[in-house]
């Protein structure tokens, strides 16, 4: 069972920047650092997961292992790495609420303000592009399609 959420560095013994071969918590452990909210995660996708970019479920069956891929825009995205990229095979820690970077989809901008929501391979898109997504981010500041901006994260 995942551990509950907590400040103290009692519990754990690296930072959210980490990232390891070997799981340092139970895969699917909230944390807390400073404001910001973590989920810790397995990559068991076949690509690496840069800062800025989201990652979403890929597998039903632990839960918390992710993939950065997907060919549709719809669905949910369960946190961005704010950090250290995640290789492929690899755990980390992914932001699900605070602020981040965020990357925006190769042909989707925004104006500060507006509301994002998952796009394709770990991009968002401003959510009125797709009826039935929800929202997973408020950028800060426009931004031009293909590029990154500062934004409110609340997922997962």
């Amino acid at each position: 069972m995942a551990g509950p959420y907590t400040n103290s560095p009692i519990h754990f013994f690296e930072s959210v920047s980490a990232v390891t071969a070997t799981p340092s918590v139970e895969i699917g452990t909230r944390r807390r650092e400073g404001n910001d909210e973590y989920i810790y995660v397995y990559n068991d996708g076949g690509e690496q997961i840069s800062p800025s970019y989201a990652a979403r479920l890929n597998s039903a069956v632990s839960g918390y292992s992710v993939t950065i891929s997907s060919v549709c825009q719809v669905g949910r995205f369960v946190g961005v790495v704010k950090h250290s990229t995640i290789t492929t095979g690899a755990y980390g820690w992914l932001l699900t609420k605070g602020f981040s970077q965020i990357e925006m989809g190769a042909t989707e901008s925004a104006a500060a303000g507006l509301l994002v929501c998952a796009a394709i391979n770990g991009t968002f898109k401003e959510v009125s592009a797709v009826s039935g997504n929800h929202a997973q981010a408020e950028v800060m500041t426009a931004v031009a399609s293909g590029a990154s901006t500062g934004a409110w994260v609340f997922m997962y």
